[in-house]
């Protein structure tokens, strides 16, 4: 009897083993059909190509590409409080971060026009040009004879539309903020507009010295020395020498540049800090950018009277 139960026993479970395959296999097969279902129903995100930045070589454009850089080079082997703002690619070639577009081919003819006339300032542009001129700049400021300086930073914008998020940080040395087109930009500090350009146009690629950035707006804080960079704005309302306070309205956001043009890719504010450091330009990284935003937003922006010294 003991082993008429044991043998009845295995038969059981051999029988239930081969009878349960089935019900697993079939369960397995409904799992991945679902699986391949959901992945099928999806939503996908309809993707722009983003536009070249490169152009039909032509004479007229080799002629402007050189004539910008030469104009630079005069510009940079004279600097004086007269010409330091004269020309919008040396004051960018100054606010980028040392080493940009060191690589850039500026002698292919197919090439941003733009970054071409940047490349070439960039590499000529040594230690002394910079520090000369910070230190104009400096004087500049100081010749406005203020009496009082903000305590604390502005936010640049008002962050938020409805359906849509607040932040990107795609960018290594900047950050997006987005906000309705139309929105008043802010200038984040006191300080001196070094770059005003409100000209931008899609088949021009001289109209502004950056075809990526559109619109664009540089102020140099002189409190701190550090470049703060307001891109693909719809409207500019300050002009390069400007005296502008932390607050101050000075853009709105749009969507210009090559990019920002594109479906999608508007309604934001591009903003940059550049920090120098005495002997350099470098950029404040995405966290740190994030970082300043996170005070501007809890901090009131007030007025502080300048301790001067006596004559």
């Amino acid at each position: 009897m003991p082993a008429l139960r044991r043998l009845t026993a295995i038969c059981i479970i051999l029988f239930a083993g081969v009878a349960l395959s089935p019900l697993d296999a079939a369960g397995a097969a409904l799992k991945k059909a679902s699986r391949k279902k959901s992945k099928t129903h999806r939503k996908r995100r309809p993707r722009h190509r983003l536009p070249s930045d490169r152009v039909a070589p032509s004479q007229a454009i080799e002629q402007r590409v050189g004539n910008q850089i030469r104009l630079g080079r005069q510009i940079l082997e004279n600097l004086s409080a007269a010409n330091l703002l004269e020309n919008p690619y040396v004051v960018s070639a100054v606010f980028y971060h040392d080493g940009f577009l060191e690589s850039f081919p500026s002698g292919r003819e197919d090439a941003d026009p733009g970054r071409r006339i940047l490349a070439e300032l960039v590499r000529i542009l040594d230690f002394g040009h910079k520090t000369l001129f910070i230190s104009l700049l400096n004087q500049s400021w100081q010749q406005m004879a203020l009496t009082d300086r903000a305590t604390a930073l502005a936010a640049p914008v008002v962050e938020g539309e409805p359906g849509r998020r607040r932040r990107r940080g795609t960018h290594k040395h900047a950050i997006d903020l987005f906000a309705a087109e139309g929105t008043p930009v802010r200038s984040a500090s006191d300080g001196l507009v070094v770059l005003a350009e409100g000209g931008w146009s899609a088949v021009d690629p001289f109209s502004t010295s950056s075809r990526r950035g559109g619109n664009s707006i540089i102020v140099f804080d002189p409190w701190l020395e550090r470049f703060y960079r307001y891109c693909h704005l719809e409207s500019v309302n300050v002009s390069g020498g400007a005296v502008v306070r932390a607050g101050d309205v000075i853009g709105a956001v749009g969507h210009t540049g090559l990019n920002a043009s594109q479906p999608g890719h508007g309604h934001h504010l591009h903003f940059e800090i550049n920090q120098y450091d005495g002997s350099s330009v470098r950029p404040l990284d995405a966290k740190a950018l994030r970082k300043v935003l996170r005070e501007s937003v809890n901090q009131t922006p007030s007025r502080a009277p300048l301790f001067l010294p006596p004559d």
